[in-house]
C-alpha cells in the first residue's frame, strides 16, 4: 500500500491524460523529483503544483523541455531577486523617517 503523500506516475498520467515519458523527462531535467515506493515511481504531493505548471507549458503552449527548463531557471532567479528586494526594503525602512 502506498503512503498518502504520493501518487503513482501511472495513475497521475491516466487521470490528467499526459504521457509517462513527459513526467520522466521532467525528472531527468531535474525539474521534479520522483520517489520509488514498492518498486514503482511515484510523485510526491508537494511536486504536483510544479508538474501541473510544466504540463500546461508543454501541452497548452507547446514549449519544449529545454524551454521549460530555461523558464524554470529564470523564475527561480526572479524569486531569489524578489526575496533580496524584500530584505533590502525592510533594512531600508529602519533608516527612513516616517512622514
Amino acid at each position: 500500500m502506498l503512503p498518502e503523500d504520493v501518487i503513482l506516475v501511472e495513475d497521475y498520467c491516466l487521470k490528467y491524460q499526459i504521457e509517462h515519458a513527459f513526467v520522466f523527462s521532467l525528472e531527468e531535467y531535474g525539474l521534479i523529483e520522483l520517489v520509488v515506493v514498492e518498486a514503482q515511481k511515484c510523485i510526491p504531493l508537494h511536486q504536483m503544483q510544479a508538474i501541473e505548471k510544466f504540463s500546461n507549458l508543454y501541452y497548452d503552449l507547446n514549449i519544449n523541455l529545454d524551454g521549460i527548463d530555461a523558464i524554470s531557471h529564470l523564475l527561480q532567479k526572479i524569486e531569489v531577486m524578489q526575496d533580496e528586494i524584500r530584505l533590502l526594503k525592510s533594512k531600508l525602512s529602519l533608516y527612513t523617517i516616517p512622514v
